[in-house]
């Protein structure tokens, strides 16, 4: 099931002296950090009476709940009841969910199910790497997971949803390249148009050739690679956490590697990313609220929908406890830009 792997909860500087409340696949969560700085998972109540526990404080490396006080360590075990006398503390019997956690990059991860299918969670590539500059963005959307990975990865959604900023229509008929990978699908982008698009104006050299790939990582990551013959590269790497069923929290990592004043480039490239990235949730945002009106999914599927087979393949089946079957596969597809 999806719940057997690792996802993202927050960023590591997001939890600090307090316990920290996040909500993944529905279930409500409680972060907090060990008096040795190391991060734990439990479900968010108190054994005694329900009580939020993110509501309560840090005591000594355990949670303890506002009510009553009683404290949780990161087991889950109870190991305090302020209310029983100290010589007859019996708290063996009291415990509540702890979860698999996982401190990585600068963020926080967690297994909801308690058996991580993964060792340890994806890495997001080049970060700290020398050459190499990093922005973070973390994105609510309305939307579900695979339709925020069909739109990391989908092209021609750019033309009018980014219209200028992204790309602009050049009635321009590519060639796209589909490939199988053993962990998910990737699309290339042979001879892609980019005049008239601001971002490419900025961040490249038109003299410069392009190569861009689009890879979906199963079952919750993205990655859009733009890399140029004069060694400039650009990635967008997405990780997809469900806070519920129409709800999902993006964490983006940006790494770009710029030839000089790299740090430069950072003050046009965030805030553009920033808009860009608003563009795209006002627009599935539209999509599923227009979705729940029609109480269904109603969508027609074309070959220039490139990676959305694979999305929705592997999903469904991790859904379903299983592991799509890997077949190496290369599939060629006319794509108007």
């Amino acid at each position: 099931m999806l719940e057997d792997y690792w996802h993202i909860v927050c960023a590591s500087n997001k939890l600090r002296t307090k316990p920290m409340a996040v909500t993944l696949f529905a279930k409500h969560v409680v972060l907090g950090r060990d008096e040795e700085g190391k991060a734990f998972a439990l479900e968010d109540r108190c054994a005694h009476r329900n009580m939020p526990l993110s509501c309560g404080k840090i005591a000594k490396g355990q949670i303890q709940c506002p009510y009553h006080g009683w404290q949780h360590d990161a087991t889950g075990q109870v190991s305090l009841i302020p209310s029983i006398p100290s010589s007859k503390q019996n708290t063996g019997r009291f415990k509540i969910n702890a979860y698999p956690c996982y401190e990585q990059q600068g963020y926080i991860w967690v297994c909801l199910s308690g058996r991580p299918i993964q060792q340890s969670p994806p890495e997001f590539p080049y970060m700290g790497t020398q050459g190499w500059h990093t922005f973070r963005m973390k994105t609510r959307f309305k939307a579900t997971p695979e339709n925020c990975l069909e739109n990391f990865l989908d092209v021609p959604h750019a033309t009018f949803v980014h219209k200028r900023w992204f790309r602009s229509p050049h009635a321009k008929t590519i060639q796209a390249k589909v490939t199988t990978l053993e962990d998910g699908a990737m699309g290339e982008y042979l001879q892609e148009p980019r005049k008239k698009s601001w971002v490419f104006g900025l961040l490249s050299s038109h003299k410069s050739q392009l190569t861009h790939t689009d890879r979906f990582i199963a079952p919750s990551m993205s990655r859009v690679d733009y890399q140029f013959s004069d060694q400039r590269h650009y990635i967008i790497s997405s990780f997809c956490s469900p806070v519920n069923e129409q709800e999902t929290e993006v964490f983006t990592v940006i790494s770009y590697r710029y030839a000089y004043l790299g740090w430069l480039i950072r003050l046009v490239f965030e805030p553009l990313s920033r808009l860009i990235i608003k563009q795209d949730v006002k627009t599935l945002n539209q999509q599923q609220a227009n979705t729940a009106r029609f109480g269904e999914e109603k969508f027609a599927q074309i070959p220039q929908d490139l990676l959305r087979p694979h999305i929705v393949r592997w999903r469904r089946a991790i859904q379903a406890g299983q592991t799509p079957e890997y077949k190496p596969q290369n599939k060629q597809v006319d794509l108007s830009v």
